[in-house]
């Protein structure tokens, strides 16, 4: 009788290591997921940013009375060095994603590759948030201009320039969301682990 209740006993244990272990699985298969979807969001993000130019004949008035001006100006993504930054930070947060997930692939979650891979997820989210914020202030500031500093509003002559930037901006806030997500997933899976 006593070798029967061991047996159970290690069966139970074995049952309970058997959904643990299916447990880690599945947040290792979301782990994967939400970095997918952050790579994807961010690198759209970077090529509709570092893709956008736009062109346009703008009409400017010298003198009251005398006809105005016909200019044909640029507006592109590298004029303004807060676009740069928007477009290298989801460059960057692009390429750790497919990094990160061959790190993972590779280490197979290990507990000292995932404390550091958390920790440059943290850096991705806060440089991801800090070039959303640059790229949101400057597109702000284009879309209703600053009366106290003189800046005017460009939004009305490039209406495709700022349409194609907001749209990069929302991608990249996205990707910024699933970056986060992972964070949470990982303290999370913490969490489960040491009340296990």
């Amino acid at each position: 009788m006593k070798t029967l209740e061991t047996s159970n006993g290690a069966s139970g244990s074995n049952e309970g290591k058997n959904r643990f272990d299916e447990e880690l699985n599945n947040c290792r298969k979301y782990d994967m997921i939400l970095r997918i979807m952050g790579l994807i969001f961010t690198l759209v993000a970077a090529i509709v940013a570092g893709s956008n130019k736009d062109t346009e004949s703008v009409a400017i008035s010298l003198v009251d009375g005398l006809p105005p001006l016909h200019l044909t100006l640029t507006a592109k993504w590298s004029y303004m060095s807060s676009t740069v930054y928007f477009v290298a930070v989801n460059a960057i947060a692009c390429a750790y994603a497919a990094i990160s997930m061959a790190f993972i692939s590779l280490t197979g979650g290990n507990c000292k590759g995932s404390i550091l891979v958390v920790g440059l997820d943290l850096a991705m989210v806060a440089l991801l948030f800090s070039a959303n914020g640059a790229s949101a202030s400057i597109g702000l500031i284009a879309l209703n201009g600053n009366s106290h500093t003189q800046w005017h509003k460009v939004c009305y002559a490039f209406k495709r320039y700022c349409i194609q930037g907001g749209a990069a901006l929302v991608l990249s806030m996205f990707g910024s969301f699933f970056f986060i997500c992972i964070v949470f997933l990982f303290t999370y899976n913490l969490h489960r682990t040491t009340l296990n």
